[in-house]
């Protein structure tokens, strides 16, 4: 990944952050020589300076054949957009601009790892449950399933963890603008809908 220092991020606090607030990785691999992407959601776990993504995939899934022990990467997508050079007013008075994209992704590097006992597997999957069902007005349970159907279901997936080696974010978003031009982007992304890439973009500055 190009990284100009502008755009790059390093703070761990800052990354994992980011992955909490944005869970959904693409995790890539290599099978037989050939890329693999596969989406799972993830948690972090951090235990002194140590990090640890955690996630869990079906039996079914052919990563199950090759992923323990394999070096993998994940990638964790933020807020992302279009940029007309229409928005710079700078434009309108040299024309020396072309169109860009603004984005944010943070890039995960480590060593995978499969589990799976039922113990470890009911306590990945409870835990990624319970953080994302904290936000809904009447949070479901695993207790809220039959034990039989659960029993079932657990059987059929995979536990994964992801050691944290390298871990390195880019949020493009505008750094490199003047004052003036970087206003009227977050006017522009704001009244064109894209309000979280608005609001990402203005946090640049805060």
């Amino acid at each position: 990944m190009h990284l100009p220092p502008l755009f790059t991020e390093t703070d761990r606090t800052v990354l994992t952050d980011f992955i909490k607030a944005h869970p959904l990785g693409t995790l890539i691999s290599i099978k037989d020589g050939m890329p693999q992407a596969d989406l799972l959601p993830f948690y972090v776990v951090q235990q002194d300076d140590t990090l640890t993504l955690i996630a869990h995939f079906a039996k079914a899934n052919p990563l199950a054949e090759y992923v323990n022990g394999a070096d993998v990467m994940v990638l964790f997508h933020g807020e992302q957009g279009y940029i007309t050079p229409n928005w710079y007013p700078s434009k309108h008075v040299h024309h020396r601009h072309v169109p860009t994209w603004n984005y944010e992704v943070v890039q995960v590097r480590g060593r995978a790892s499969t589990f799976d006992d039922v113990k470890g597997l009911m306590r990945a999957v409870g835990t990624l449950t319970n953080i994302h069902e904290s936000t809904q007005d009447t949070p479901w349970r695993m207790k809220d399933a039959p034990a039989d159907y659960l029993a079932d279901e657990i059987q059929g997936i995979l536990g994964l963890t992801v050691d944290v080696g390298e871990m390195i974010g880019k949020f493009k978003l505008s750094q490199n603008r003047e004052q003036g031009d970087f206003d009227s982007v977050v006017q522009g992304l704001s009244d064109s809908g894209q309000v979280g890439l608005a609001e990402a973009v203005a946090r640049t500055c805060e």
